[in-house]
């Protein structure tokens, strides 16, 4: 019988225009079932985030919530092993219960789900960090619970926690590595070598308020992008952001005079393989990290960059402490600031097919989900 693991999503509380969410935990779902494991996925959506279409409140049985899960889990063959709670409350209880009691674990992606009778029939808890040095701060400086108490075993892909030069708290825990993985099957381009003319990436502007530590303002993306408003004059490639700007912000109108192109996202994130087109049509994703990343060197690397190497187009990204742990190159490549950025654009526009040959390369090397799958569980002991 294959091993059972129980893993908790976080994609239909956001139901509109989610594909780059979406993918976040479909990688990690789809990667465990390709390392040969029986997986079932739960969700517990609160009251207030349960709306319509249109983005309403709603009941659940009228949701866009309820629709979107049956979408995504009737795709991708989950819908016999799928359980969606709202505010706690499923008439599937009875059978999660039962395949939770066989499981090794709960995989619990950012903690999210905690229905108490599912985590009750389980083993061992296992809390996946997706945002290091935000979870820490949030929990150990603002107090905020994130349901650290029910969990057990706690991994993150900020791989530099609890080293000497990663200016990020602990929280208490003992935060142990893992990386980021991208399903091949599904991110395989068959004009991998024959890379678009245009840089992009998504990207939500403000994100959450900056949090503090040690007295260390940590921020998003908006502080990093904000010191490369003059880049697209200082190269010869064209650089475009998909995201959720408002039309009349004034940080809009000095990146597009500046030389940006910038999109809307939304239209890009429904369906999924929209997204994943846009991507493929690209030269490659340039884009910066959040500030607190980048402050707190905390070795984060992006579940949308390696959907770009998978497609064969090449990485340009900000570097958080990642290039201890991926190679830095040739089809990924790290900046700084932004003469780094120039330089590391310009080095792939001398050859961008030889760059997005390397950039599969590399996924296939240290991003293959079942790859990564078998590497966290080398990580907390429990590999064959």
């Amino acid at each position: 019988m294959p091993r059972r693991v129980v893993i908790g999503v976080g994609f239909a509380r956001y139901p509109l225009h989610g594909a780059g969410n979406t993918w976040a935990f479909l990688q990690w779902v789809l990667g465990f079932r390709q390392a040969g494991w029986e997986v079932w996925i739960v969700e517990d959506v609160p009251l207030k985030s349960i709306i319509d279409t249109n983005g309403n409140p709603c009941a659940p049985e009228a949701s866009a919530n309820l629709a979107y899960w049956k979408q995504v889990t009737q795709e991708f063959g989950l819908q016999d092993h799928a359980t969606l709670f709202f505010d706690g409350q499923s008439s599937g209880t009875p059978e999660v219960v039962r395949f939770a009691r066989e499981a090794e674990f709960l995989f619990n992606i950012s903690g999210h789900f905690r229905q108490h009778e599912v985590m009750g029939a389980l083993r061992q808890r296992v809390y996946v960090d997706l945002d290091p040095a935000f979870t820490q701060i949030w929990a150990e400086v603002y107090k905020s619970d994130m349901h650290f108490d029910v969990h057990d075993t706690f991994v993150s892909i900020g791989r530099h926690l609890g080293q000497k030069n990663c200016l990020a708290p602990l929280a208490g825990k003992n935060w142990l590595p893992i990386g980021v993985p991208v399903v091949l099957d599904y991110f395989t381009n068959p004009q991998a070598d024959q890379p678009g003319d245009t840089w992009t990436t998504f990207t939500h502007w403000y994100g959450y308020p900056q949090v503090e530590y040690d007295g260390r303002w940590y921020g998003n993306k908006s502080e990093e992008f904000a010191k490369l408003v003059s880049l697209p004059s200082k190269t010869s490639q064209k650089l475009e952001i998909a995201t959720d700007l408002h039309p009349d912000d004034i940080t809009k109108h000095l990146f597009l005079e500046g030389g940006w192109s910038l999109i809307e996202a939304k239209p890009l994130n429904t369906p999924w393989q929209r997204y994943r087109d846009y991507i493929a049509q690209s030269r490659g994703e340039f884009c910066v990290a959040k500030n607190g990343y980048v402050l707190s060197r905390c070795g984060w690397f992006s579940d949308r960059s390696v959907a770009y190497l998978a497609l064969g187009r090449p990485v340009v990204l900000q570097d958080t402490g990642w290039t201890d742990f991926y190679p830095s190159g040739e089809g990924l490549l790290s900046f700084h600031d932004e003469a780094s950025a120039v330089i590391a654009l310009e080095t792939v526009a001398q050859n961008p097919a030889r760059h997005a040959l390397a950039a599969r390369r590399i996924a296939e090397k240290y991003c293959s989900a079942p790859l990564v799958v078998n590497q966290f569980l080398e990580t907390i002991g429990r590999a064959t």
